[in-house]
């Protein structure tokens, strides 16, 4: 199980993030282990996503700050009606 872990945390996924067409919000935490020139990349690929970085947060943002992140959830599904 950790080598298939190891194995996703290495991949990159952008060939798969360039074949999505939908509206995305990209939520990072302040301690992301993805690093800031993968998220730059990520978003010059697609300029149109929204992204925010949560504050005082690590890899389990969604337990660490659940009412920002509901937050931040409700004003971008809010935007696209």
């Amino acid at each position: 199980m950790v080598r298939s872990l190891a194995e996703n945390a290495q991949r990159s996924f952008l060939r798969e993030w360039t074949q999505v067409d939908c509206p995305t919000l990209v939520v990072l935490a302040q301690s992301s282990f993805i690093p800031a020139q993968e998220v730059d990349e990520m978003l010059r690929l697609r300029p149109s996503t929204t992204s925010m970085s949560i504050p005082a947060t690590g890899h389990d943002l969604h337990l660490e700050q659940p009412a920002v992140l509901h937050a931040a959830l409700l004003d971008f599904l809010e935007g696209l009606a």
